[in-house]
């Protein structure tokens, strides 16, 4: 459990960082679908040359079935990719940001209600308790949400939670017996695949090569978080990781105070002190309910 729960806050540092990495490439050219077509080609040409060494023979024996898996991960991150840059035009990034928290709640009903998995009172009491901090953690208030945004973003976190299902699945499957192999090698495969299918974007997005090159700080930290994150759902399962991953909001605390100090504090968004209140207090609910889920675990 360690070992996952470790590999859970990694994911989450490397996602936090990879935010970060991706104000350079956004401050010169304003465009998010922009930054993950060029991320994705990007995460896609590193992950090619590795494959080859990378991919487990065991998987040729369910070749079939791993194609299959690995094609519904393929449909849902899409799907979620679609969706969300689809909510961001009615509902403002920095709330956005918090509402993804949500996902945690709607994976669980998922597990309860279709998988037929339960989870304890004290599992949900800390679901509840990491989905309050996460949603709370950079909330900014505003105007009323439309019903069109409330459905886009009820569409992202189905999809989105989806995809992390079929990423446990996917990292089952080789059963080498080594997590880290498997999950480098489960990354390859699903960001080789997406690289390749991101090629025809270019025949609207124009390629250079110094938009290449602006997009792979994002891209490295981004690829190097999701093997992480395949490494913490395989030990720990889907809910679980996405309790764990829901401190992302707590590292971004300590990333926006480091640079504040350090004279960056362009890269991230300006925080009022009512703000910083309210982010200290979801973080301090957000260990409550990680410590709580854990301890319900080992009781499990």
């Amino acid at each position: 459990m360690l070992t996952g729960i470790i590999a859970g806050l990694l994911s989450a540092l490397l996602q936090a960082v990879s935010y970060i990495c991706s104000a350079g490439f956004m401050l010169k050219y304003k465009s998010s679908l922009r930054l993950v077509i060029f991320s994705q080609l990007a995460m896609g040409a590193f992950c090619l040359p590795f494959l080859p060494f990378l991919f487990p023979r065991q998987l040729l024996e369910t070749l079939p079935e791993f194609l299959l898996w690995t094609g519904a991960w393929i449909v849902c991150f899409t799907v979620g990719q679609t969706a969300f840059f689809n909510t961001l035009r009615t509902i403002e990034a920095s709330r956005m940001s918090s509402l993804l928290g949500l996902k945690i709640i709607v994976l669980s009903v998922i597990y309860v209600l279709i998988m037929r998995t339960p989870l304890s009172f004290l599992q949900w009491i800390a679901v509840l308790m990491s989905s309050l901090a996460a949603v709370g953690m950079n909330w900014s208030g505003g105007a009323r949400f439309s019903l069109k945004g409330i459905l886009w973003l009820l569409v992202t976190l189905i999809a989105y939670s989806l995809t992390d299902m079929t990423e446990t699945h996917l990292v089952s499957m080789p059963k080498t017996g080594n997590i880290i192999h498997d999950s480098l090698a489960i990354g390859a495969v699903c960001y080789s695949l997406l690289g390749i299918l991101t090629l025809p974007f270019l025949l609207k997005f124009r390629w250079t090569t110094k938009q290449f090159v602006k997009s792979m700080p994002f891209a490295l930290t981004w690829y190097l978080s999701q093997v992480a994150l395949f490494v913490c759902f395989g030990l720990l399962g889907t809910v679980f990781g996405n309790v764990i991953q829901a401190s992302r909001g707590l590292i971004s605390i300590g990333l926006g105070i480091l640079l504040l100090s350090i004279g960056l504090g362009r890269l991230d968004s300006r925080i009022t002190p009512d703000m910083w209140i309210r982010r200290i207090a979801a973080a301090i609910l957000m260990t409550a309910g990680i410590v709580l889920y854990s301890v319900a675990k080992i009781q499990s």
